[in-house]
């Protein structure tokens, strides 16, 4: 499939020509605090599929108030962009980028995957290189109340995204097994997060020797 999201305008309201209709019907049936932040640049997805070693699957991207006035800011607005777009940037998987530990996106991933840094011993940009985050929906919002059924046209290109992943990359569901079920009966049978809810990638949120796995996922050439 060709990526839809070339097709997004570089200002805001930040919604997809193919998912507008659906977008709007489902905000003017959302309570304020479930309704969908048209003003953040959507994130379906973040890093490169082809270096990626490691497949993270979420619901999808969360909202506070910093995060708009984050994506006004020029170098994450770019990084945004050239991840949506697939563009060389240095940082694939960009929240890892020290340059933009300031935004919200990285405040969120970088706690999750510190004992994953510290495991691996691998620096940032090495790291960024080999991870990939898949978000079931690519909209923000502060609460997400999101039905299992696809909501808007560019999800189909996520999910082939995810399902094509299953058969080379180490994939791990971080949240919803009921969503990504509903995508495909195998993700219902990939390794998962103890506690979706907390997010961090560490041993003690693993079963087993998960987090064992993952390490060696990212650290096998």
């Amino acid at each position: 499939m060709t990526n839809p999201w070339l097709e997004l305008r570089s200002d805001p309201p930040y919604i997809l020509p193919m998912d507008e209709r659906q977008i709007r019907e489902h905000n003017s049936r959302r309570h304020e605090s479930s309704k969908l932040a048209l003003e953040s640049i959507p994130e379906p997805f973040i890093g490169n599929p082809e270096t990626a070693k490691v497949v993270l699957l979420l619901l999808n991207p969360g909202h506070n108030q910093y995060e708009s006035e984050a994506h006004r800011h020029p170098d994450l607005k770019e990084a945004l962009f050239r991840n949506l777009r697939g563009e060389p940037r240095p940082y694939p998987f960009f929240p890892l980028n020290p340059s933009l530990s300031w935004s919200p996106t990285a405040k969120w991933w970088l706690p999750r995957t510190r004992e994953l840094r510290e495991s691996t011993g691998l620096d940032c940009l090495t790291l960024s290189e080999k991870l990939l985050a898949i978000e079931w929906f690519p909209y923000h919002s502060r609460n997400s109340g999101l039905p299992t059924r696809r909501l808007c046209e560019s999800q189909k290109y996520t999910f082939e995204l995810a399902k094509t992943m299953l058969a080379t990359k180490f994939v791990v569901r971080m949240r919803s097994v009921n969503h990504w079920s509903a995508v495909d009966p195998r993700f219902r049978d990939i390794p998962s997060l103890k506690n979706p809810r907390s997010g961090y990638i560490s041993r003690s949120n693993t079963e087993g020797n998960l987090f064992e796995r993952i390490v060696e996922a990212l650290t096998t050439r």
